[in-house]
């Protein structure tokens, strides 16, 4: 709990005397303390003063304590207001109890120690309740950017499944160009695993289509070797295969970035030409 700024204690009474005394018996206790001899006198310190505690006499000429509370209360409405006066004033005392513009009636002549004892307790209820306040402050602001948070992570969301749909679109788009391609290709990644054909390559070698998914074998293992004898990243070959008539030129393709090799991709094109012996 912050404790930043002193303790500030108001004192209002109209007689010289009881004001000297208040002040001696509070002085040992640390506050910063104000003392006005009238309630208009007090509303002024008030607005140029950040007050926590009010001791007011109710008592006085012009204006009452409870009437001065009443206004305090709309200026500083933080404030934590007592009021000392005897019996005769109880009816009007206990109307401002009830509506909330006095806290507490304290009753003359007064014990010193019961009466420091119920300003400490007041200076430390009115701490209480600023730092409730702090706290429900921080924890709106903290709400309020919650949700700022949450609005821009919506948006967010939404643009990423806008792209992802494009891309998609995109990619659907590409595959139908892919497969009207006029070569044939298949992809292998890096573990050997065959992971793509067009639709050409189905029409080429029909039977790799049962290696989709898992490592070459059969006619597309034996061309994958005879491409592998070449050492260059991109090796080329023209073969005969079982269920094309006429040869076929192999292009073996090495897919990499500056990181990591990204596999290996084999472009194969019908070649009207015999194949040399």
């Amino acid at each position: 709990m912050s404790e930043a700024r002193n303790r500030t204690l108001l004192l209002v009474d109209d007689e010289d005397s009881v004001l000297s005394a208040l002040k001696r018996l509070f002085r040992r206790d640390g506050y910063r303390i104000l003392t006005a001899p009238s309630g208009p006198d007090a509303l002024g310190l008030l607005k140029d003063n950040e007050v926590d505690v009010i001791i007011s006499d109710q008592r006085m000429p012009g204006m009452t304590g409870v009437d001065f509370m009443r206004q305090a209360k709309l200026l500083r409405p933080g404030t934590i207001r007592m009021t000392l006066s005897g019996y005769t004033d109880l009816q009007s005392i206990i109307d401002a109890v009830n509506e909330g513009a006095v806290f507490k009636f304290l009753t003359k002549p007064w014990d010193d120690e019961r009466l420091r004892d119920h300003v400490a307790k007041a200076f430390r209820h009115k701490e209480m309740a600023d730092e409730n306040r702090r706290l429900t402050s921080d924890l709106s602001q903290a709400n309020s950017k919650l949700a700022d948070v949450n609005q821009r992570l919506e948006h967010l969301l939404v643009r990423q499944k806008e792209q992802a749909q494009l891309v998609q679109t995109s990619a659907g788009g590409l595959r139908e160009i892919v497969d009207q391609l006029p070569a044939a290709l298949l992809g292998i990644d890096p573990e050997g695993t065959l992971v793509f054909m067009n639709q050409l390559a189905c029409t080429l070698m029909p039977d790799a289509m049962g290696y989709l998914g898992g490592e070459p074998g059969g006619e597309l293992a034996t061309l994958l070797q005879r491409l592998a004898s070449q050492p260059s990243a991109q090796a080329c070959q023209t073969v005969r295969l079982a269920h094309c008539p006429t040869p076929v030129r192999v292009w073996r393709q090495t897919l990499s970035s500056p990181s990591a090799r990204r596999g290996e991709l084999l472009m194969l094109l019908p070649w009207p030409q015999e194949v040399p012996a």
